[in-house]
């Protein structure tokens, strides 16, 4: 009798350990994925939870920084981020949604105010002697401007009668002389050092110029394109991460880091190359595990411990890689990929709804800057 009872428990066991791994399978997936669809179709409602709480903390800021670390290219940097990222998201949703513009102007232009100030990274004046706002000698490259003219831009479309107008047309001058005088296609960032990630922020600063201000450089971008790309794209598709100034010779691994933010920052310039770009996500990069999604952060063949532009490194896939490819996603039309990323941005960066907004509590005032321009990256 024993027997038979333990022959009839098992068949119950048994259903009750696949259902446990069915409920395992889909309801984590299911609760986590279910804001994607509102996010990549554009939902106001959903964007705007996470841009009051980006907006509300520019305005409520007081000073230059956010972070004080003692390292003082990373508290500009980081800085520099947040600014250029808060510019980028709220103006993709003024462009998608123009009854939001007077709500989100005020913290687009408090930001801009900060973006331009020499003080706000003090590092370039260091290593250049002085800030590329200021004065770009000939030879220099300050490829950190990409991210403060492109954040013009974007403020720039929104606001054509932004009191910046006429230093984004200065810079946008300067960078695109450069870039075409650019045998390969890059340009420093710092003095011995060039990044391709950055370029493709001046590039996408150059592409967004000519949007916001109807100057036609299609030619000239089309020729940087194909020179950045036989100097940085590697054969995996990903763009290599570093290279050695004056030339193409790799400092660094291709990085999916750097791919992902790069095609973002290139849908405002080429749209050839930055689908190129995300192509390689999808096809090289792309990781999914019971509906969460990941992307790996080194091509296949390299290794390596990663930076802060990468993040935490789990099992080859990084936080920085999964968070930039969420911007690549939507500007090309990739929902399932989108959907899996952001499944995972939920799971991880623990949403936080409070008074109307919502914010990333892993991520702080940099994260959310970050996954609200990605989020609401627009179609290239």
């Amino acid at each position: 009798m024993q027997g038979q009872r333990r022959l009839q428990v098992l068949p119950a066991l048994a259903l009750a350990l696949v259902a446990l791994a069915l409920t395992l399978a889909t309801i984590p997936r299911f609760l986590c994925q279910r804001d994607a669809r509102k996010y990549f179709d554009g939902d106001l409602e959903a964007q705007h939870a996470l841009a009051s709480t980006v907006a509300r903390a520019i305005l409520e800021h007081r000073g230059n920084v956010f972070y004080k670390t003692g390292n003082a290219r990373f508290d500009g940097q980081s800085a520099i981020a947040i600014y250029q990222m808060a510019i980028l998201g709220l103006g993709q949703i003024v462009l998608e949604h123009p009854e939001k513009r007077e709500a989100y102007l005020p913290a687009m232009e408090s930001a801009a105010d900060r973006l331009v100030d020499p003080a706000t990274l003090a590092y370039a004046a260091q290593v250049y002697g002085q800030h590329g706002v200021v004065r770009m000698d000939p030879g220099e490259g300050h490829a950190y401007l990409g991210y403060v003219n492109l954040a013009l831009g974007m403020l720039r479309e929104v606001h054509p009668g932004t009191r910046h107008a006429a230093l984004h047309d200065r810079l946008t001058e300067s960078l695109a002389d450069r870039l075409a005088a650019s045998p390969t296609g890059m340009i420093e960032t710092y003095p011995g050092e060039s990044w391709p990630p950055d370029v493709a922020a001046v590039a996408g600063s150059i592409g967004l110029h000519a949007r916001a201000t109807g100057v036609d450089r299609s030619a000239m971008l089309a020729t940087w394109a194909e020179r950045f790309r036989k100097c940085a794209v590697d054969r995996s598709g990903y763009l290599v991460q570093r290279v050695r100034t004056g030339t193409c010779n790799a400092l660094d691994a291709p990085r999916g880091s750097g791919t992902a933010v790069g095609s973002y920052f290139i849908s405002f310039a080429d749209r050839t190359l930055s689908k190129q770009l995300s192509d390689a996500i999808v096809s090289h990069g792309r990781r999914s595990f019971l509906g969460f999604g990941g992307v790996r952060e080194y091509a296949e063949g390299h290794r390596g411990s990663g930076d802060v532009n990468a993040g935490p490194i789990v099992f080859g896939v990084s936080v920085g890689a999964s968070g930039f490819a969420l911007g690549a996603a939507r500007a090309h039309g990739e929902r399932e990929l989108y959907r899996e990323l952001y499944a995972s941005a939920h799971l991880f960066g623990v949403p936080v709804d409070r008074g109307g907004g919502r914010s990333f509590a892993v991520g702080g005032t940099l994260g959310n800057a970050l996954l609200l321009a990605m989020l609401t990256a627009r179609p290239s």
